[in-house]
């Protein structure tokens, strides 16, 4: 339905029709009556607008993508589901890419959201450090990094305190009494990885004491690697009292063998665990968790603002953000 459909039945010119249907008419001084007679026809008419012409006049097409590593941990599809109803309070939509983790499905996804013309792209790369086809993206698209970020960049970024947070709860275990902890990792190369793991031996480092290489494992993300390294810890000749996960699905795999082999071999006790955004999970388990988990939150409200702003060219002061997470113990009463 065409705006001249609504000029024949409201006798208003088609530019008044234009900026009262475009958000305009305060600034054109518009009265509220014209302004209520339009929008009336344009809902009797079920109007809309046509967001391609819309795009190519206003050199905008209200669209920011988002790419993960992973849509199938909570963690990201719940911090989607924040960024995209934040960008839809500010009248834009989002499209959801999964790169599973793999280098070149980055990359394509990359040039795909440019050759949709996004305004905006919110990124939580695999890559650890800028590559050619980002820095030429850059150029021409606004670029927030999210979650993860590259060791050195000047990309504005958001992401939460990893390093601290691991030291933190690794501190939390020692505390408790447990010094032979282990770290099941990600996949080695990763920023999430290489900053949690540097928290954890922080936290030996105080303490005065060694990593043992024999307990500390790197594999992946999922639960499946969580499974296969809590197997080889577990069929190791290395003694452990507590596991350090780096993140919740990881953590996951390893609750389930780590219950098993409790059950198995009627341990008296448990193996205590500790990760990484597992709050939701506390509820489940039967046992004291230590949890480090991440404000989603802030997360997504300093990501979308962020984003907006480059793509508006706002000047902002913290392009560079470092969320604090909440740390805490889970016990069982």
């Amino acid at each position: 339905m065409s705006i001249k459909k609504i000029q024949e039945i409201t006798g208003f010119s088609y530019s008044t029709i234009s900026r009262v249907l475009n958000g305009k008419a305060r600034e054109f001084r518009i009265s509220d009556e014209t302004c209520r007679l339009i929008t009336e026809a344009a809902e009797k008419l079920n109007y809309r607008p046509n967001i391609l012409a819309r795009s190519l006049r206003l050199r905008r097409t209200y669209t920011i993508g988002l790419i993960v590593p992973d849509i199938q941990n909570p963690f990201f599809g719940e911090l989607a589901w924040r960024i995209e109803r934040l960008l839809r309070e500010r009248g834009y939509s989002m499209i959801l890419c999964n790169t599973d983790e793999i280098h070149a499905n980055e990359e394509l996804y990359l040039q795909v959201l440019v050759d949709r013309q996004v305004d905006g792209i919110l990124l939580a790369p695999i890559h650890t450090a800028q590559w050619d086809q980002l820095a030429g993206i850059r150029k021409g698209t606004s670029v927030v990094l999210l979650d993860r970020i590259f060791y050195e960049t000047d990309l504005p970024w958001v992401t939460s305190d990893n390093r601290t947070a691991a030291e933190n709860v690794t501190t939390m275990l020692m505390d408790l009494g447990f010094e032979r902890i282990a770290y099941l990792g990600g996949t080695p190369d990763t920023y999430i990885n290489a900053v949690r793991y540097q928290g954890f031996l922080d936290a030996l480092k105080k303490r005065g004491m060694e990593p043992d290489e024999r307990i500390i494992l790197f594999r992946g993300y999922t639960i499946r690697d969580g499974e296969k390294m809590m197997r080889d810890l577990l069929s190791g000749d290395a003694a452990f009292d507590a596991v350090l996960c780096c993140n919740n699905l990881l953590f996951l795999g390893a609750m389930r063998i780590a219950q098993q082999f409790e059950t198995d071999y009627k341990q008296k006790g448990y193996i205590q665990m500790a990760a990484f955004d597992i709050r939701r999970y506390c509820g489940i388990f039967k046992r004291p968790l230590i949890c480090a988990n991440q404000d989603l939150k802030k997360l997504a409200l300093n990501a979308v603002s962020m984003i907006v702003d480059q793509i508006d060219q706002r000047p902002r002061r913290d392009t560079q953000v470092s969320v604090p997470f909440l740390t805490e113990k889970h016990r069982i009463d």
